[in-house]
């Protein structure tokens, strides 16, 4: 009889432990994303602590995606963000809308929204740009930061579907040509 209760305990554990692809493939973009916004967070706090040489390689890192511009940054302590304004809130935006994504069901889903959001959310931080390089409008610290919320944090919404299907491809693949499986990818 005991081995029957522990036999029964055991497998109750290993289901509650037992976490979908799904949810791990979300873990790994919402943690990734947060890190990410952490080390955006971490060069201005290394700056003003007097952690200049960490500060200075954290800021080289972040140049290789975001022209940093000074006039156009967030800043804290009065040294700037590791990103420009627009590019913190595209992704705090995005780590925003990763958060709010398990409220919503998104992941029982899995369905990325229809191509027509994706350019719907990314037009208004394009005429924004264009026209400020244009000289027909200034960009604003208002105009960057509500154009990059926008499109960070619908985002998500497209990269984690399309990530969850694109695992669910490649397992399934690897499965077909596993020599295991009985199916012969080449004949």
């Amino acid at each position: 009889m005991l081995d029957k209760v522990s036999f029964c305990s055991d497998n109750i554990n290993t289901r509650r432990m037992r976490i979908s692809i799904p949810k791990k493939i979300y873990f790994v973009i919402t943690l990734g994303a947060a890190l990410w916004c952490a080390g955006i967070l971490a060069a201005p706090f290394l700056q003003h602590t007097g952690h200049a040489d960490s500060a200075e390689m954290t800021y080289a890192f972040y140049s290789k995606i975001c022209h940093q511009n000074t006039a156009s940054s967030i800043h804290w302590e009065g040294e700037k963000f590791g990103v420009c304004m627009r590019c913190s809130a595209i992704y705090f935006g995005f780590l925003a809308g990763l958060l709010v994504m398990p409220l919503t069901g998104t992941l029982q889903r899995r369905r990325a929204p229809k191509p027509a959001l994706l350019v719907a959310v990314i037009i208004p931080m394009v005429l924004d740009v264009v026209l400020n390089v244009a000289g027909l409008h200034s960009s604003t610290a208002l105009t960057r930061i509500a154009t990059g919320l926008l499109f960070g944090s619908v985002m998500p919404w497209c990269i984690v579907p399309y990530s969850i299907e694109a695992w669910t491809q490649l397992k399934q693949q690897k499965k077909i040509q596993s020599p295991d499986s009985g199916v012969c990818p080449h004949v």
